[in-house]
């Protein structure tokens, strides 16, 4: 007996703080952010999840993968109508044309937010219910920063997550997922799945520091208890702003309610007793930051600009950090480094040649809330492009496209410029130009955790600053209006776990 299971991937990080919106020409335009049918299955350098499912259902011949849609993009605005309606149609669309399936394995990411739909990912999960009837099992895979929502949890037949963050396990969840899902076909289990929401919103500091390490420790232990088939803890995406925002305890047990409620309600409480203890890591003011990093010994000395983190879905081209860096690079004994997006000066800079000195406006084009450009003068060091490594393996893809790049230089420090946002901090941008950027005194990265997997092993040491931006790791920076209240830690010790 052959049973045909659909596959798909609708993987998107939504910030509620990020001005513009996305649409579906961005998913267009992403390296392999749109696609359809048999070609998602036709790319053979991919590591995502559904490399894991693939890899898993070609194990037995009577498993027949079905491809459906692929559409994924960095972290970005919330989704517009427009876009939503087109995704919707086409996932739509492919579920009739496959014909009857036996399942369906699919990879969300948790955190999807339309302008007009707060539960995107839920809003999927519909389409396909709605496609394939109620009784056919969907199970799905996550990325840990899920806000799980109830009609997730009702809509599908099980949940599991990531396991790390960074995100290194991100083939092994679809195998995960391919996995349960076998099982629940072959008749060897019958998933039921219990959650419980814990009123905490924060940037975890990633699952290599303590007390997270422990929490996500204490719950893969449990995949070797009787009965258990998959737990996860979510700690959601804390820059969208709705209704069933919150972390999320998931237990997903064999047919044992009991079981899976006293799991969720034993890792929620665990996480709600060292809430305290799992609050961002301190932070200083741009200049403070820049002025302590100058003052440390060794190099390379990071500095990190998380509120402007690409992969926290900010544009990668806020200025507060650069204003700091205009009034303290010249104090740092070695270069200094940082990368910004600047489609409009890449170019201008296309129609010079390098030595030229030029005058203009660096960054701060995407979102005037959170700084304005900032003038410069510099001498042009490099002009060049194309693709570089993704070093830190963030985006899925072996390589990623930065377009036109251009490196100015002011005495010691070094701003590498380049037409499109990167995903993740790369060494890989200043090597494109000619810097070994582990023999720099300081390199500001935009980014909250990342850092850990590309710079982590030769940093000398990390400083913290709390620029604006969309990204920012201190939640108290932002104007919510729908999540439900109270939460720690805005509301401080009035949230309770048990409301």
């Amino acid at each position: 007996m052959s049973y045909r299971i659909g596959i798909g991937r609708i993987w998107h990080e939504s910030n509620s703080f990020f001005a513009i919106g996305t649409r579906l020409e961005d998913f267009e335009s992403y390296p392999g952010g749109l696609v359809v049918g048999q070609p998602l299955f036709n790319r053979p350098d991919r590591a995502d999840e559904i490399t894991g499912m693939l890899k898993v259902f070609s194990r037995d011949n009577q498993f027949e993968p079905v491809p459906l849609l692929g559409a994924s993009l960095e972290p970005s605005g919330a989704i517009t109508p427009d876009c939503v309606e087109a995704l919707s149609d086409l996932l739509r669309g492919q579920l009739q044309a496959s014909g009857d399936l036996d399942a369906i394995c699919f990879s969300l990411h948790g955190a999807m937010t339309g302008e007009t739909i707060a539960d995107l990912d839920g809003h999927f999960l519909q389409v396909m219910r709605d496609e394939v009837g109620p009784a056919i099992p969907i199970v799905c895979s996550l990325d840990c920063h899920a806000t799980v929502t109830q009609q997730m949890h009702q809509l599908s037949t099980a949940l599991t997550a990531y396991r790390t963050h960074p995100h290194t396990d991100v083939v092994e969840t679809g195998e995960r997922a391919a996995e349960i899902l076998m099982d629940v076909i072959s008749g060897k289990t019958k998933p039921v799945t219990c959650m419980q929401k814990i009123p905490l919103l924060l940037l975890d500091r990633g699952t290599g520091s303590s007390p997270i390490d422990r929490l996500f420790e204490k719950f893969i232990g449990w995949d070797d208890l009787e009965g258990v088939i998959a737990c996860s803890l979510c700690p959601a995406y804390p820059l969208q702003d709705v209704p069933q925002q919150g972390w999320t305890a998931i237990a997903v047990t064999d047919n044992d309610k009991a079981l899976a409620q006293r799991l969720a309600e034993e890792l929620a409480s665990e996480v709600w007793r060292v809430r305290h203890e799992l609050l961002p890591e301190p932070m200083l003011a741009p200049v403070t930051a820049l002025q302590k990093a100058i003052q440390m010994s060794g190099f390379p000395i990071l500095v990190t600009d998380s509120a402007d983190n690409v992969g926290a879905g900010a544009p990668g081209d806020t200025t507060g950090i650069l204003q700091a860096l205009m009034e303290t690079y010249h104090d740092a004994d070695g270069l200094v480094l940082a990368n910004f997006p600047d489609r409009q000066v890449t170019q201008i800079a296309e129609t010079r040649q390098v030595g030229e000195t030029i005058t203009l406006d660096v960054a701060g084009k995407s979102d005037i809330r959170y700084g304005h450009p900032v003038p410069v003068t510099a001498e042009i060091l490099a002009i060049t492009g194309g693709e570089i490594t993704d070093d830190g393996q963030f985006s899925g893809n072996p390589t990623i496209d930065a377009g036109v790049m251009v490196c100015l230089g002011i005495d010691n420090l070094r701003l590498v410029l380049s037409e499109h946002a990167i995903w993740g901090p790369q060494p890989s941008l200043f090597r494109q130009v000619g810097i070994n950027p582990f023999e720099a005194k300081i390199v500001v990265v935009k980014s909250g955790i990342g850092y850990k997997v590309t710079y982590g092993a030769v940093a000398k040491g990390v400083v913290h600053a709390d620029s604006p931006g969309p990204g920012s790791r201190n939640v108290a920076n932002f104007d919510f209006k729908h999540i439900p209240r109270p939460m720690f830690p805005l509301d401080g010790d009035t949230a309770t776990l048990h409301r």
